[in-house]
């Protein structure tokens, strides 16, 4: 029995529709050239928007790691020491020379200012981390506690400074006398085994054991980093 061939008049129908809405389509568009110039200035104006704001966040991030430098300067370099004057030379204005606590409280006011102002931007994880550290130096335990805490809610990643961190939270909460949250901080660091810190955490959390007389757990623990380091 032979077999017809039917023709596929629904494909070139369907392809045909489809042709005469695209021709359709751009009849209407060249027809009204204000959709085009519409289209334009809608790119232009979406590419100087991102350049502009590419321009402010550079801005931004070069005001603020010039902040960021002032204050580490304050924070980490000894204050300059005032230079002899010889004789027959005019003696210049004498600089403002502040003494520690003075400059530790002008590079926390500096780190306040980046997280203010440049919250947005790289350096504010350098000044969460440092802040925490000019306010524990100055004592001011409940802030730098609130700074360490942001940093490591925030940036929980950056493995290098969250170990750092636990480290000064056990030591933060030693002064402030709370020993067994000190201590899980130490366990957070002795059970990283790629941390840096790793077997100062290890010698606190068995010095802390022991001084809560758990003697067998202090020991293990002493043990297990006099063989590995």
């Amino acid at each position: 029995m032979p077999y017809k061939i039917r023709a596929q008049k629904k494909k070139e129908v369907s392809l045909l529709q489809v042709q005469s809405r695209t021709e359709a389509f751009i009849e209407e568009v060249l027809a009204r050239p204000q959709w085009i110039w519409g289209c334009i200035a809608a790119l232009v104006l979406l590419g100087i928007a991102f350049f502009t704001i590419q321009f402010f966040n550079k801005q931004a991030e070069e005001t603020a790691w010039g902040i960021e430098a002032e204050a580490s300067r304050l924070f980490h370099e000894p204050p300059p020491l005032p230079q002899p004057v010889e004789e027959g030379e005019e003696d210049e204005p004498v600089a403002e020379f502040l003494d520690e606590q003075d400059r530790l409280k002008r590079s926390s006011e500096l780190y306040d200012e980046i997280l203010e102002k440049h919250s947005g931007t790289n350096a504010a994880a350098i000044a969460l981390f440092e802040s925490g550290n000019v306010y524990f130096k100055l004592e001011s335990y409940e802030k730098a506690e609130e700074r360490y805490v942001a940093f490591l809610k925030k940036y929980p990643d950056r493995k290098s400074l969250t170990t750092l961190i636990h480290l000064r939270l056990a030591y933060l909460y030693q002064q402030k006398g709370n020993e067994s949250t000190a201590r899980e901080h130490f366990q957070t660091i002795y059970e990283m085994t790629d941390a840096s810190t790793r077997d100062q955490a290890g010698f606190e959390l068995a010095r802390s054991l022991e001084s809560d007389e758990k003697i067998d757990e202090a020991k293990v623990i002493y043990e297990k980093i006099s063989e590995e380091y």
